[in-house]
């Protein structure tokens, strides 16, 4: 009988590989940061910034799928970052006077804008 739950319990886990949980965790993030009014545009994309527990989630998920972080000196200190398709996630790790941060962790998805004049974006 332990055997059994053991099992069923392993069953249950969510193994989903990188990248099928990208679709979920993007949409997650998107929704944040259209209720949180966080959309701007840019010149060839509309930019998505989500962040508390939606960006945690997703960089928790970047991390376990050992997606490789890189490291950026900014005016606003040292961050971490890690890339996904079409975006993403930022966590300071350092302030610009040297001390840890213990805040600083946004995720930025950036959706296309069509080009006027290509297929897609006719005039």
């Amino acid at each position: 009988m332990l055997i059994l739950a053991v099992a069923l319990l392993l069953a249950n886990r969510d193994t989903t590989a990188f990248p099928e949980q990208v679709p979920g965790l993007t949409e997650a993030c998107l929704e944040a940061a259209v209720a949180a009014g966080n959309v701007t545009d840019t010149d060839d994309s509309h930019k998505y910034i989500c962040a508390g527990d939606t960006a945690t989630r997703l960089w928790a998920f970047l991390e376990r799928a050992e997606v490789r972080s890189y490291e950026q000196d900014t005016p606003e200190g040292r961050w971490l970052s890690r890339e996904f398709p079409l975006g993403g996630c930022f966590k300071r790790v350092r302030l610009p006077g040297g001390e840890p941060a213990t805040d600083g962790l946004s995720c930025t998805i950036w959706v296309p804008r069509p080009i006027v004049g290509s297929p897609m974006g006719k005039p």
